[in-house]
């Protein structure tokens, strides 16, 4: 569970980054501010990611 909160927070982090300078990202919904979008988009990915990147991280410190 540690692996999929630390996951989802740095791909916020990320996703908060790129969506900074993208200003308004319009859709089917109406305008909304890009960094919502991507912050929302990276947490996420991260969500998903986390386990398998500290797995992949125990595995390449355990060599």
């Amino acid at each position: 569970m540690k692996a999929r909160v630390t996951g989802s927070l740095a791909g916020a982090a990320v996703g908060f980054m790129v969506g900074g300078g993208t200003g308004i990202v319009g859709g089917i919904f109406g305008a909304i501010a890009g960094v919502l979008v991507f912050t929302a988009i990276g947490a996420a990915w991260g969500w998903s990611a986390g386990p398998d990147l500290a797995q992949t991280i125990q595995r390449w410190r355990g060599k």
